[in-house]
């Protein structure tokens, strides 16, 4: 019998300025705040992990910092919880921190994070990886990370924002994005992920808001396996028909509230290709915990489904539609649970300072 596979994402927030002081920290015999984070991992035990802002090389790889977080961490109990295991590991390039050859601000001058392909003080800062207990089929990754945004059909390019060159340049995933295959005893599940850029520090121009939605529309495409695609292999389209695939990431975006341009979340979650149970029904993540933040301004959407302390649901598993789903959730552990103090600091308060800003995503997937 194949087996139930429990996918998850979880932006870590383990990025830093200064490249190379995530492998640096990793090296303290036990950090608090990674141990706190490899500790949620470890009791929510996902099969198939997506992490987001975990620094490594740019030009993709691992530097040791994801090496000495698995083996160090994630394989060494935390605060009373089970160890776990990822033998097989992704960690894709990143176009974060990425110099320009054009001057992207308009200052005149090349210099990062303002001038980079996608926001970073170096290149591969907010990176992503991917951890598996299955098999990841290597040679067929594909990814999109050099797609230039002008080159998307019905791009949302601020008209007269960036010049001419810059704007023949600049491509549009701020990260990338990646199709991975998992082999789970014989089935393949495409993991389809991207990190977008956020929709805010913008000016009139709403340059990373129309980014966002431009990610989150080539994400769309990949699905649809849209005819204009190439990808960075040279091979054209997205996914096939019948493919089964998950849709993995910290999309930045909520289709209730924050500063996102609405349209492309939205037409997402109630694409016909992913499970709309999930995606905006009855089994979308929930958690308890939520309910207990008191975000800065009112928020219209569900204190259950926030996965992110400003109170908004941003973090995504959207398994395709194709695949039968047997629970989900997020990590926010309420008042009373004895795991609260995995994302509160040593008075109690939920801040990014004590783990992460956002809350780690599962979903539970019957394979047939």
């Amino acid at each position: 019998m194949p087996p139930n596979v429990r996918v998850a994402v979880f932006n870590i927030s383990m990025s830093d300025p200064i490249p190379g002081a995530i492998l640096s920290q990793l090296e303290q015999p036990r950090h608090e705040r990674f141990s706190k984070l490899a500790a949620i991992i470890q009791h929510v035990a996902p099969d198939v992990l997506m992490l987001c802002e975990f620094d490594h090389p740019g030009e993709g790889g691992d530097d040791g910092a994801l090496e000495r977080f698995c083996q160090q961490y994630l394989a060494v109990s935390q605060h009373d919880q089970p160890a776990v295991s990822y033998p097989y590991r992704y960690c894709p390039p990143s176009n974060t921190g990425l110099a320009m050859n054009n001057d992207l601000d308009g200052d005149g001058k090349i210099t990062l994070p303002n001038d980079a392909q996608g926001f970073g003080e170096h290149h591969g800062h907010f990176s992503f990886v991917i951890l598996s207990r299955f098999p990841i089929a290597d040679k067929d990754i594909r990814s999109w990370q050099t797609l230039v945004w002008k080159d998307l059909p019905g791009h949302q390019m601020p008209e007269g924002y960036y010049s001419e060159g810059a704007s023949e340049e600049l491509r549009l995933s701020s990260k990338n994005h990646v199709v991975v295959p998992v082999d789970i005893e014989g089935q393949a599940i495409h993991l389809v992920c991207c990190h977008p850029t956020p929709p805010v520090f913008d000016g009139h121009e709403k340059r990373n808001a129309r980014r966002n939605h431009d990610e989150l529309v080539l994400l769309r495409n990949i699905i649809e396996n849209a005819d204009y695609l190439v990808d960075d292999d040279g091979n054209t389209g997205g996914l096939l028909p019948d493919s089964r695939f998950v849709l993995l990431g910290d999309l930045n975006a909520d289709m209730a509230d924050g500063d996102g341009m609405k349209k492309a979340i939205r037409d997402l979650l109630l694409h016909p290709r992913v499970h709309r149970t999930v995606s905006s029904g009855r089994m979308t993540p929930k958690s308890l915990g939520g309910r207990f933040l008191r975000p800065w301004q009112q928020r219209r959407g569900r204190p259950s489904e926030w996965t992110h302390i400003s109170g908004l649901r941003l973090d995504y598993v959207l398994p395709s539609a194709n695949l039968e789903v047997l629970q989900s959730g997020v990590f926010w552990p309420d008042k009373k649970d004895p795991l609260r103090h995995l994302i509160t600091d040593e008075r109690g308060r939920e801040r990014p300072q004590a783990g992460s800003d956002h809350r780690l995503v599962w979903v539970d997937i019957a394979l047939k």
